[in-house]
């Protein structure tokens, strides 16, 4: 955590994004800083109204002990069960945050406390609801919250006033006293009755700690930095929609990718991309379990309709909500507005089809067998790119001036190669011969786009060659193979105009692209530079930059940061940051494999993890109906 506690930052400034961890039980979320105060949680589900946001407003709601400062954070950034030692007048105080309740359907937040130097005398403040809807209503049994939820907590004794400066009838304290070394407990909960036994709470925190151990355990981890594949676990199964199986994009909303700017999105819904990616590096990882998972959520959000329709959902699988403004709430370091709801239902995005037949392959290269369902939206994905289309498009940036752009092409000719990969392991009577000419004549077109430097455009109409960090899947999924030398041109030409070490902007930083403000070099991209280094043979290069993300980058990433002062920007965590981590660390291992033990050597260790997979977990590539 160590990046992470230097954003902590001082009294009065907003709180650091990239000091944050990630509290998630499958069906709601909160973050926990490091002095414990709990500044977001989407509660009962986690693209509902928040219950605590401080995270965007000092005056928001929040759940925080008084009189503490951070002595010691928790390394795990995400979990189910989080522990946090802070400082205390009467000596060190060690607090474990738990989301519980999931499987009754009554969400609960539980707070366990105790002592290590003393006894226990702390005082826990409490405010809810007042984010887009009115604060919640205290009586003496509990509050009622935003859609007609009652909440109620117990623990400890409820105090008459509201605390310093607390005493407008929104905020709540209690006072919680044990004997030195033993625990007293908090809980927060939705629609019932909570007890706050201690020994009965003790129970709960086992079982959530039982469960994060759980979803590390099976997984086969890369060689190097195998603590961010853990991180990315965690991350992943915090994120994912346990009822659904859906995942998130990410579990906040509205914190700004230029602060002061008017950047600032929500991003608690599932898109393709992401869920694609899930797929990808469950796989990777050895959980052909999840991958199978995540994958069934996409083929039945897709249904009769053959191809999706849209590039993103609401975690139940039905159409996001409009996008709209949120009054009353400052926002993240005073940056307006704070929104909710996405505007990109009804955009198209080629290259998130590309992600998705990619995925399919993965699962399939990695043991998965390959069902009707699942068949059926391949071929219909590759069926759709073969027609001709010259719509300008929004691509995975979401521009909301659509273009031209190059990497829908990239991502048609994606989805068209995996399809006929796919169709020859799997379907090989299939009629493949148009998918082949559709794919060919793509990837003409684009290298026909290659500027005199090497690189590639955003844009086909783009006169003024604007590079566009997309350009590097061009080498990361294998249209230019390493030894064409302009794979390793196209790679030069776009960090050149993108990096800023160690990271890459997704496009240059100023480009007018309809927002305010300078947003910060994009995370997932920036992993995207080491996969590319590695997939040409530039393994010492790979390796160099690696080292520096890992090194400057907090455990929990969010969507962007700023390379000069290492501030994280975006909403935090991001799903596809750590995705794509994941898979530089795997890609990285693949070109170590080769350069010591040549093609057959890295041929008979993929074949290998396929067997061993396929013999361990006889899973299909489902469609999960």
């Amino acid at each position: 955590m160590t990046r992470a506690l230097e954003e902590a930052g001082s009294s009065g400034s907003p709180p650091a994004i990239g000091a944050h961890r990630l509290l998630g039980d499958g069906a709601s979320t909160a973050l926990v800083r490091p002095d414990g105060e709990i500044d977001w949680w989407c509660a009962p589900e986690m693209d509902g109204t928040p219950a605590l946001w401080s995270l965007l407003d000092a005056g928001g709601a929040a759940a925080r002990w008084q009189g503490v400062r951070m002595a010691r954070a928790d390394g795990v950034p995400a979990g189910s069960a989080l522990r946090t030692v802070l400082h205390h007048p009467r000596g060190r105080l060690e607090c474990w945050d738990v989301l519980a309740g999931r499987n009754e359907g009554q969400p609960s937040l539980v707070r366990l406390i105790r002592n290590l130097d003393g006894e226990l005398d702390v005082v826990h403040e409490l405010a809810l609801g007042g984010f887009d809807a009115p604060w919640a209503s205290w009586s003496p049994g509990g509050a009622e919250v935003a859609g007609g939820f009652f909440v109620r907590v117990a623990g400890g004794r409820e105090l008459e006033t509201g605390g310093p400066g607390r005493d407008d009838g929104r905020w709540r304290c209690r006072h919680l006293e044990a004997p030195e070394g033993e625990w007293a407990g908090l809980v927060v909960a939705w629609g019932h009755l909570p007890d706050a036994d201690p020994e009965r709470l003790l129970g709960i925190l086992a079982a959530a700690r039982g469960e994060d151990a759980r979803v590390v355990a099976p997984a086969k981890l890369p060689r190097r930095r195998s603590d961010r594949a853990v991180d990315a676990l965690r991350v992943l199964h915090c994120c994912t929609y346990a009822a659904t199986g859906a995942v998130v994009a990410s579990p906040t909303t509205s914190l700004p990718e230029a602060p002061g700017g008017d950047r600032q999105f929500d991003y608690r819904y599932s898109w393709l991309r992401d869920a694609s990616l899930a797929v990808s590096v469950a796989a990777l990882i050895g959980r052909r379990d999840l991958a199978r998972r995540y994958l069934g959520f996409v083929i039945d959000r897709v249904g009769d309709a053959g191809v999706p329709t849209a590039p993103v959902s609401d975690v139940r699988g039905d159409p996001v909500p409009p996008e709209r403004e949120v009054p009353g709430v400052s926002g993240w370091g005073g940056s307006e507005p704070v929104r909710v709801g996405n505007g990109a239902g009804n955009q198209v995005q080629y290259d998130a089809l590309g992600l998705l037949v990619e995925a399919v392959s993965v699962h399939l290269q990695l043991g998965a067998s390959l069902d009707p369902a699942c068949w059926e939206v391949v071929r219909a994905v590759a069926d759709a790119a073969v027609e001709p289309d010259e719509r300008e498009t929004s691509g995975i940036w979401e521009l909301r001036r659509p273009k031209a752009l190059v990497s829908a092409d990239v991502g048609r000719w994606l989805a068209l190669d995996r399809a006929v990969w796919i169709a020859r392991g799997w379907r090989p009577w299939t009629r493949r011969g148009h998918w082949k000419q559709a794919r060919d004549a793509l990837r003409g077109r684009i290298l026909d786009a290659l500027d005199d430097e090497g690189g590639l455009p955003q844009s086909y109409d783009d006169t003024e060659s604007h590079a566009d960090a997309s350009a590097l899947m061009v080498v990361v999924f294998g249209m230019l193979g390493r030894r064409d030398p302009r794979a390793g041109r196209l790679v030069d030409a776009t960090l050149a105009r993108l990096g800023s070490w160690p990271f890459v902007y997704r496009y240059e930083p100023g480009s007018d692209d309809g927002f305010e403000g300078r947003e910060g070099a994009f995370l997932p991209v920036s992993w995207w530079a080491v996969a590319a280094l590695a997939e040409l043979g530039r393994l010492q290069e790979a390796e160099e930059r690696l080292a520096a993300l890992d090194r400057v980058t907090p455990r929990l990433m969010a969507e962007e940061i700023d390379p000069e002062n290492l501030q994280s920007l975006g909403n935090v965590p991001l799903v596809w940051s750590h995705m794509e981590a994941v898979r530089a660390l795997y890609v990285v291992d693949a070109a170590e494999r080769r350069r010591r033990h040549g093609a057959a050597g890295l041929w008979a260790w993929r074949i290998g993890r396929h067997l061993t997979q396929r013999w361990h977990g006889p899973e299909r590539a489902t469609s999960g109906r």
